[in-house]
């Protein structure tokens, strides 16, 4: 393997510990204290000398925690072969992960692939949107946001209840940018205990590839509308391997306890009891699963005007930049910097490392200057102070 390769992997491998979890992140890096300095610990007591019976009990008090150990980490290995059973079953199926897992709304290809015509207006998404009832309270309730709301002449505020007219104070601009992040945000998973974080990762990795997306899109030959649409949908795969995750750890825990409980287990049962889910095993499945389902998940949107899933599959096959079709391109080089930025703020690349990771994605003239003043935590929505 190439040390470009071997630098690409490692950059990944860190961004997906962030994802789950800033401690498993640091540990990774060798960043994080593996324990409390030892002599800010009660164990410095250690150093006065010990009657012989002291230490023959805190050897034995050791072992038995070895032992004790060793045992939970070979239950909890069996949970996590289970799991990964239940995975390749369940990933023979993509159609009911994308569906029933991910909840993806059949009607919504439809309408991203109005929004990237020439033709579009305010009419036709109506007729669209309205049939997605989640989507028109979404937008109801966005368009009566402090940022949005309206006031009349006499300085009341207008409360908007048409979905008409939310789309008209919207503008089919912010609408380009607004359908596509709703809909991520309603894919998120919302339970992820004891890593309540991934949810907000996930949406900050969403956005902040598609505005990279966006704007190294308007320095080539590309369109916008579809790189963004690119990358805020990037990570369907991710959302789905850990909402998957965390729903089956929680039957397979449950099935084994209650198994465990009428087998009079005791020992296994209080071993069940101490296992939480692995943030190491969390990012395995994620790096061996999430980007294969993308393509799939890509394919059965069936998107007819959107020029996105050749791109997408391509992305997923993890091929050389340039090696790539102009919109999976852009793609892979709006992910990269991206992750750049949020390992940056984290203080987990350096600049060395830096430079030579983003030399490897090409960026076209003049990207990287714009990306840099770019902020990749919010869309950048027109509203009526602009």
């Amino acid at each position: 393997m190439s040390e470009h390769l071997i630098l690409k992997k490692e950059i990944n491998a860190r961004f997906n510990h962030l994802t789950v979890s800033l401690r498993l992140a640091q540990k990774a890096m060798g960043m994080a204290p593996e324990s409390i300095a030892f002599e800010l610990t009660e164990q410095s007591d250690a150093r006065r000398t010990l009657l012989r019976v002291e230490k023959q009990a805190i050897r034995d008090k050791e072992l038995n925690q070895r032992s004790h150990q060793s045992f939970v980490n070979s239950i909890r290995e069996m949970l996590h072969n289970e799991i990964i059973t239940r995975f390749k079953e369940r990933f023979k199926d993509p159609q009911a992960l994308f569906h029933d897992v991910l909840g993806f709304d059949d009607r919504l290809p439809e309408l991203l692939d109005l929004l990237s015509t020439k033709a579009c207006s305010i009419s036709k998404i109506e007729s669209s949107a309205a049939n997605m009832p989640w989507l028109y309270d979404e937008l109801i309730k966005l368009i009566n946001t402090p940022k949005y709301r309206r006031y009349d002449a006499k300085g009341k505020v207008v409360v908007v209840e048409s979905l008409k007219v939310a789309l008209s104070f919207l503008g089919i601009e912010n609408l380009k940018m607004i359908i596509p992040s709703i809909t991520l945000r309603r894919c998120l998973p919302q339970i992820t205990d004891p890593f309540p974080e991934i949810k907000n990762k996930i949406q900050e990795a969403a956005i902040g590839t598609a505005m990279s997306c966006k704007r190294i899109a308007q320095v080539s030959d590309v369109d916008e509308f579809t790189t963004f649409t690119l990358g805020m949908f990037h990570d369907l795969g991710k959302i789905v391997v850990i909402r998957l995750f965390f729903k089956t750890f929680d039957e397979v825990q449950r099935k084994a306890l209650i198994e465990a409980q009428d087998g009079r287990k005791r020992d296994e049962h209080l071993a069940l009891g101490e296992i939480e889910p692995s943030d190491q095993f969390i990012t395995n499945i994620i790096d061996q699963y999430s980007y294969p389902l993308n393509a799939k998940f890509f394919e059965i949107m069936g998107f007819k005007r959107l020029f996105v899933t050749d791109a997408m599959n391509e992305f997923s096959q993890n091929k050389a930049v340039i090696h790539m079709s102009p919109y999976a391109k852009v793609l892979a080089q709006a992910v990269a910097y991206n992750r750049y930025r949020t390992l940056k703020s984290n203080k987990m690349i350096s600049m060395d490392e830096a430079k030579e990771y983003l030399r490897q994605f090409h960026f076209p003239k003049g990207a990287l200057s714009v990306l840099k003043n770019t902020d990749l935590r919010e869309l950048d929505l027109e509203t009526d102070d602009d």
